[in-house]
């Protein structure tokens, strides 16, 4: 199994400063767990969404909609977030 604060930086490194569909994100990250042999099942969707959940929440995410009905809703990272990570890869 995957702990909490990898699980949440597979999620965040998906993610851009525009705004994209949560199930975009999650189905990249559902495919790196499965590339690493990890079983998808229900577990795991719940375990994306308490994360999802909580990065939203913590401000770390943005979002727009449910973020529980993936195909319905977004996110983005926060606009000063966006900018720390362009000055990273400049």
């Amino acid at each position: 199994m995957i702990g909490a604060s990898e699980l949440d930086e597979l999620i965040l490194s998906f993610c851009k400063e525009r705004w994209q569909k949560v199930a975009m994100v999650f189905g990249k990250t559902m495919q790196v767990l499965e590339d690493r042999g990890i079983q998808i099942d229900g577990g795991i969707a719940n375990a994306l969404d308490a994360r999802m959940e909580l990065l939203v929440g913590s401000g770390r995410l943005q979002a727009k909609g449910d973020i529980r009905q993936w195909r319905y809703s977004e996110v983005r990272w926060p606009l000063a977030a966006a900018a720390a990570r362009q000055k990273l890869d400049a």
